[in-house]
């Protein structure tokens, strides 16, 4: 059976969750975890999730995100492709770390946000690693107990919810002899986690068709941009930061990494920019594309040149 796409809408809230590659370990050293939440950390900023909780396991991850403007695909992709180049390289190993494609649930927020955090964060002591889940260093737990942001998690939103960081102890107290809880894995229509309301207003949404990449390189996506735009590829990749020229440039860099798939690596080189100042400027450009409706119209009609 075909699989179902994914949905998307700004503001949803999916439990995801990654296995390694025939139940191998995705994680060998405490080095492997952090490489991990740094990537995490990179990838919220750029895409601006929400991320409230997350548990890395020896073989399988657990992340709780809130999507923004872009969809999940892009956060995951980034996240992933990131992490394996890391491990492949660090381990001497080849070919696939996660296990095909990882399962993105859709849950009603109201209903089950501060259950699946408790859930999310007592994965350890289900699987008998630790007594006590702040006794696991590779969860949002000991993130929530400090009630002091990460790079990689800021648990304000959550305590928020749950009272504080006191009322938040006492509901991961009340819920550790929780035992496994199928209906968080196998959920209605294998894509909701909610009432059948939330099941059928899900359904009236628009699947996630992001691309993930397009055929072609970026010099050939570049030039009809460039021609778009009525500025020459030359003058994009070189220094003048005149405001028309950096404009333009923020529109291609945009279109090039949200809408053709393209990463920012290489879209930093092809404008003879580095990664950390291309990454920031569309980290920046994606909340005026949220916001300016001129700005999207324009982000449009350039995807369509190249998405042809």
């Amino acid at each position: 059976m075909a699989r179902r796409p994914r949905l998307f809408a700004p503001g949803l809230l999916y439990h995801v969750i990654v296995r390694g590659h025939q139940q191998q370990k995705t994680f060998v050293t405490a080095h492997d975890y952090h490489a991990y939440l740094e990537r995490v950390a990179t990838y919220r900023q750029r895409y601006e999730v929400v991320l409230y909780a997350y548990c890395l396991m020896p073989n399988h991850i657990h992340l709780l995100v809130q999507t923004a403007a872009e969809p999940l695909s892009k956060f995951m992709q980034g996240l992933q492709q990131s992490y394996t180049q890391y491990f492949n390289h660090t381990h001497r190993t080849v070919g696939p770390l996660f296990q095909g494609r990882y399962k993105a649930l859709v849950c009603e927020k109201d209903r089950y946000l501060l259950a699946l955090i408790r859930y999310i964060h007592l994965n350890p002591v289900r699987a008998k690693l630790v007594t006590r889940p702040q006794e696991y260093p590779y969860s949002g737990h000991q993130v929530y107990l400090r009630g002091k942001a990460t790079e990689a998690l800021d648990p304000a939103k959550g305590l928020a919810l749950y009272g504080g960081r006191e009322a938040y102890r006492r509901f991961v107290r009340a819920g550790m002899t929780e035992g496994h809880k199928e209906e968080y894995y196998e959920v209605i229509d294998q894509r909701f986690l909610g009432t059948k309301s939330f099941g059928r207003r899900l359904q009236m949404m628009k699947p996630d068709t992001s691309p993930q990449r397009k055929k072609g390189t970026v010099g050939s996506k570049l030039r009809p941009l460039a021609a778009q735009l009525q500025v020459s590829p030359a003058v994009l990749k070189g220094t003048e930061r005149s405001w028309a020229v950096s404009a333009r440039r923020t529109f291609v860099a945009y279109v090039l990494v949200r809408r053709c798939g393209f990463g920012v690596s290489e879209v930093a080189a092809a404008l003879g920019r580095n990664v950390a100042t291309v990454s920031a400027l569309l980290s920046r450009f994606a909340t005026r594309v949220r916001q300016d409706s001129e700005v999207r119209r324009e982000v449009e009609r350039l995807a369509k040149v190249v998405e042809k």
